[in-house]
């Protein structure tokens, strides 16, 4: 009974296997547009280690025959199949998965837009925390804490303004995007990460104009 469960086990991580053998010639040939150039090294390599599997599976089947275990077989052959075509899917849910372990909560957003509040105010910071405009970026992004700030006066953004908000005590990383008084148009969007250094930032021109440090 353990050794089936261990065929069948074993059936299906090849037909995982397999797939991305088949994705690695398929990159490899140029097939997956990249650059559209065969790269030799790793396409041989792909398609020996692809037919040293059906070579192994070949001898397995044979080894399952020959003990008179065709409905074992069967069903490895089967698990191969299915786990081929199944690992699409799977990559995409852990993927999916990780997209969602890595969200931050609407509760601690909300916690962190009245602490960024709090900052500004102490600061005397010209600024205004836009909780509904937050929240609706907030869904779009969910992976780290956006804010919508708006300016209280009308000048426009300045290198001394990004100091400011770079020199707040976040605790995490942040998505700050300021608005002019109206919010009407957006100054500037940027990500400050826990270390305070700025990973992200548009629109491009004015990050550049500022002399915005990009890590």
């Amino acid at each position: 009974m353990k050794m089936s469960i261990f065929f069948i086990a074993l059936s299906a991580a090849i037909g995982v296997g397999m797939w991305f053998l088949v994705i690695g010639i398929i990159f490899s040939i140029g097939g997956g547009d990249l650059f559209k150039v065969t790269h030799y090294d790793s396409l041989f390599f792909n398609i020996t280690i692809f037919l040293l599997c059906i070579v192994i599976y070949l001898f397995f089947a044979r080894h399952l025959l020959e003990k008179k275990m065709q409905l074992l077989l069967l069903i490895c052959v089967a698990s191969t199949i299915l786990f081929f075509f199944l690992t699409p899917w799977l990559i995409e849910s852990k993927s999916s998965l990780n997209r969602k372990l890595s969200n931050v909560s609407f509760s601690n957003h909300e916690k962190f837009m009245e602490k960024v509040d709090v900052l500004i105010e102490q600061e005397h910071l010209p600024y205004r925390v836009n909780i509904d405009k937050s929240r609706e970026r907030f869904k779009e992004i969910r992976n780290v804490n956006v804010v919508v700030l708006n300016k209280t006066t009308n000048e426009e953004i300045k290198k001394k303004d990004i100091d400011e908000l770079l020199g707040l005590t976040y605790g995490e990383d942040v998505r700050l995007k300021v608005f002019n008084k109206s919010n009407e148009r957006l100054l500037i969007d940027f990500v400050i990460d826990l270390d305070k250094s700025i990973s992200f930032c548009d629109p491009y021109k004015v990050c550049r104009d500022l002399v915005l440090e990009i890590k």
